[in-house]
């Protein structure tokens, strides 16, 4: 299934071309600084710039006012649409992402991204609440021709870089209760999918991460859960639609039914329903919710 968004964090690597991966750039790490304007870009750019060394805080009297969020996978479908949701609430938002406009630019898969990205956000805002770990990337293969660079790529980026993100950040989230961790995992992460080798068991592995995050964090007031969308309109569904055809040998028209034949509602999930559910994970209405897993698939997985 679908993770939701074309989520990012990755570097490209020999033998993948841009349109196989939901990050599509290779940004060297030391290239860390928001990124510069394009489409549809000035109003995140201009929140941050005006986050520089003010007090933490998005729109005034929302549920999430005073308080700082990270998101990871920013420029992607869901990445965007959480940052929204975020500051609609009141938050302060740290947009990060490999590429993009107005983030941060950092590579999440390494442990000096992830650093980076927790010191960077202390330095300009003074604390850190809540933790969206939405990063992530597709590469589809039989197991018997799976890439091992493949394997790697994406563990570090859906396993290995949330894992980082929490020791990190773990001090600020835990140092008074209302922390928050929220990763984007998958239905994929529930269930197994054909060709997604990597995806599946990074998605399963991740969720086991959210519960030892939720049990340990508890009695600081911190929970940890993560969302699991079925199909979206992303970059990374339209990626796997090439990836199906090649695979399976089927045309574009097949893969679209099957993919919409899976979905009891026979529609794509839209982003703004999974940014809706992550904005609520992270506001006060949610603080006894922990250690969960939602599914957000129009009831896929209730069959």
């Amino acid at each position: 299934m679908s993770v939701a968004g074309a989520v990012r964090g990755v570097f490209l690597w020999p033998g993948r071309g841009r349109d196989d991966l939901a990050g599509e750039a290779d940004v060297p790490l030391a290239q860390i600084g928001y990124a510069g304007l394009g489409e549809g870009g000035a109003g995140v750019a201009d929140q941050a710039r005006r986050d520089r060394g003010a007090p933490a805080g998005g729109s005034p009297g929302g549920p999430l006012s005073g308080r700082v969020a990270i998101v990871t996978g920013a420029a992607g479908g869901l990445g965007s649409a959480t940052v929204r949701a975020l500051r609609q609430a009141g938050a302060t938002v740290v947009p990060v992402d490999v590429h993009g406009d107005g983030c941060l630019i950092a590579d999440v898969a390494t442990a000096e991204g992830n650093r980076r990205m927790v010191d960077l956000a202390l330095e300009r805002h003074g604390r850190l609440d809540i933790l969206v770990l939405n990063a992530g990337a597709q590469a589809m293969n039989p197991i018997a021709s799976y890439a091992e660079a493949d394997w790697d790529r994406l563990m570090n980026v859906m396993v290995k870089g949330p894992f980082l993100a929490m020791k990190f950040a773990w001090p600020q989230l835990t140092r008074q209760p209302g922390g928050r961790i929220i990763v984007t995992s998958s239905t994929a992460g529930l269930v197994g999918a054909p060709y997604k080798a990597a995806y599946v068991a990074a998605k399963h592995a991740v969720l086991g991460l959210v519960k030892v995050a939720a049990l340990e964090g508890a009695g600081a007031g911190l929970t940890a859960n993560a969302v699991a969308p079925g199909w979206m309109r992303t970059q990374l569904a339209e990626n796997q639609i090439r990836d199906h055809m090649r695979l399976r040998g089927i045309s574009r028209d097949d893969v679209t039914a099957g993919m919409m034949a899976e979905q009891p509602a026979r529609r794509f999930v839209d982003t703004t329903e999974v940014a809706g559910l992550i904005a609520f994970l992270a506001g006060p209405a949610g603080s006894a919710i922990n250690g969960a897993c939602i599914p957000v698939d129009t009831g896929t997985l209730a069959g």
